[in-house]
Parts: structure tokens; sequence; C-alpha cells
């Protein structure tokens, strides 16, 4: 039987790096975390949408779908959380302004959770009844989201979109052809770098991968994601340290 070695350095930053995340977990409970980006630019979009009396296309491709077996399964998941608390915060500043949201997905399971996500943001808002259960459309396989998705835009001029999550630049190049037809805002950001190229041609807005993943902790009432990232802030400060420093003693020949 043979045994392959275990580089203790890598071990040994591997379990302080998680030490650190799991101390501040309770140390850093209650930190304040500026708003990112993304998430003021999505609100002007539902402001944009109110201008142009149009509702707002919320669109997030491959987020949600049944990806096992797969090398992008985990990346794709871990948009999940992300794009259905922006969903729900979206749903809360669209409420009182009457703007209503369609959006769709080709996972059966993502589609009632995006239905409570969406539900819950219009309750929160104090308009239930503006919430169209109707808006949230589940199509079995990417091609009939994509064109159900360019369906819409025409058929109700959207005058603003947010695609955050996994999409294909195939399916990219349709949609936002289509709305660019329309003249609307786009928000857009996405999983894998050579697409989110594709959203940078195009995008008022672009959304970076690890921006996008962290909205979840952002918006999130649990203050335990936020003490997290908090965390990953000071893991990343003493990384970059220690490579600085390196490169200084490597520069002056003593290491």
């Amino acid at each position: 039987m043979s045994f392959q070695l275990v580089r203790v350095d890598i071990l040994a930053v591997f379990i302080v790096s998680f030490g650190t995340l799991l101390v501040s977990a309770f140390v850093l409970k209650g930190t304040k975390l500026r708003q990112i980006p993304t998430v003021e630019a999505s609100f002007e979009a539902v402001r944009v949408a109110t201008e142009k009396g149009t509702p707002l296309l919320f669109d997030t491709g491959w987020t949600g779908a049944n990806f096992w077996g797969h090398s992008s399964g985990l990346t794709t998941l871990a948009f999940v959380p992300a794009t259905l608390e922006l969903l729900k915060q979206i749903s809360k500043e669209a409420a009182p302004l009457g703007v209503r949201i369609i959006t769709g997905t080709t996972n059966a399971v993502y589609a009632m959770m995006s239905r409570d996500f969406m539900e819950a943001g219009y309750a929160e808002a104090g308009h239930p009844e503006a919430f169209v259960p109707e808006d949230i459309n589940f199509y079995p396989d990417n091609t009939g989201l994509v064109m159900s998705d360019v369906d819409k835009i025409h058929r109700y001029n959207i005058g603003a979109a947010v695609m955050i999550g996994g999409h294909n630049q195939t399916s990219n190049i349709v949609i936002y052809e289509a709305l660019h037809a329309t003249g609307a805002m786009l928000v857009a950001g996405e999983i894998w770098p050579n697409d989110n190229s594709m959203a940078a041609l195009v995008a008022d807005y672009l959304s970076f991968a690890e921006e996008n993943i962290a909205i979840g902790a952002y918006l999130s009432d649990d203050p335990v994601p936020k003490a997290i990232l908090a965390g990953e802030d000071l893991i990343k400060a003493f990384l970059i340290g220690v490579v600085v420093i390196g490169g200084l003693l490597f520069g002056l020949g003593v290491l």
C-alpha cells in the first residue's frame, strides 16, 4: 500500500484557516458590513423598471439545477442562498413601487423556493397582494427557459434585468441581444470567468462571482454568515502579509 505524503505547511494553513472561521462565527457576531455594489445596482434596476413602467427580469440561469456528478455542482449550489436572498430583497424593493418581477428556473425545487422567497419579500414590504405566482416560470431544460425569457422581454418590453448565477455563453448572447433591443438596464454576473467576459461587454453593472456568493451572507438576518465573512478578510490579510514579507525577504536574499 502506498501513501501520498502531505505537505505539513499546507495542512497547517488549512487548519488555521478553518479555526479562524470557526472562532469568527462566535467572536465577530454583530459585525457591520458595508453594502456590496451588486445589491445597490439591483435596487437601481428596480427603480429603472419603475420609471419605464415595465416588469423586471430576474434570471439565475443554471443556479439551483441538479448538477450532481458534475464538477460544477457545488459551485452552482453555492449560488442558491445568494440568489434567493437577493430575490427576496428585490421583491421588497419592488412591492411598494408596483413592479412585477419575472423569474424562471430549470429546477422544480428551486422554483418552489423562489416562490417562497419572493412571496416573503412582498409580504414583508406590506404588499402581499402584489405577488403574482405566475411570474415564476419552470422549464425542464435551459432552451425552454431562454426562449421564455426572450419572449417575455419583447412582450413586456422589459426595461431592466438582473442576471446573476449560472448561464452559458450561448444563452447569454440570446438574452443579452433581446435586452439590448428593448434598451434595458442590465446587472449581470456569472459563475465562470469565460461566461463573465460576455457580461462584461454588455452589462451596465458587472458583478463578480466572489461578490455574488457573498450576497447571501450580506442580506441574511443571521449574524453568523456575516461574522464568517469578516473572518475570511482576516485570513486574506494574513496571507497577503505573508506573500509581501516573503517577497521582500526573497528580494533581499534572506530566503
